[in-house]
């Protein structure tokens, strides 16, 4: 009796103990998290509550970005290469980073109504052909982009800018922070 007494109490001492060492393990990884997130996100020229992701953003094939000048994540869809970005605008109303409407010689707007802008990047000595389609909403451009002169793509780009959400930690994580990427380099 007494043997099986001490076995139990053993039992119960070995998993208290390993129950403890798996939430510190958690607690850890949860301040991690927070950390990596806080970095990743500081350049942000909004609060991270602002930015969106695509609804239908394929995270296991996707690549972010933040930075002073907005947001950009990179990813594919049926092996089509596509861009994704929130961008910051200058005085001018025109994005900082990204081709301007106003560079007639390079690009041909067309306005599809609702605050939406159809781009087409012509094959030039210094850019490559794109399409491009865009939502202006204040401070900030959101944007689409697929190689290419793909007038068919309009459609599915303008989906991808109207149907967004406000991302998960989680999410932004998975897209933001790089495979080996260390905050504090513990």
């Amino acid at each position: 009796m007494r043997t099986r007494v001490l076995a139990t109490f053993a039992v119960v001492v070995l998993l208290l103990c390993a129950g403890a060492g798996v939430t510190v393990w958690r607690w850890r990884s949860q301040e991690k998290d927070r950390r990596d997130l806080s970095d990743l996100t500081m350049g942000s020229p909004w609060p991270r509550t602002q930015l969106l992701l695509p609804d239908d953003l394929p995270l296991d094939r996707a690549l972010g970005e933040v930075g002073r000048d907005g947001f950009t994540v990179s990813y594919s869809v049926d092996g089509q290469p596509l861009g994704y970005a929130i961008e910051l605008l200058d005085d001018r109303g025109e994005p900082v980073w990204s081709v301007s409407c106003g560079a007639r010689a390079v690009v041909v707007c067309t306005d599809l109504g609702d605050g939406y802008t159809h781009v087409k990047v012509l094959d030039t000595d210094n850019s490559d052909p794109a399409t491009i389609v865009r939502r202006r909403d204040g401070d900030r451009i959101y944007s689409a982009t697929v190689a290419g002169d793909r007038p068919e793509w309009i459609p599915r780009l303008r989906g991808i800018v109207t149907d967004v959400h406000r991302p998960s930690d989680e999410e932004l994580l998975e897209i933001l922070r790089f495979d080996g990427y260390q905050t504090d380099w513990s």
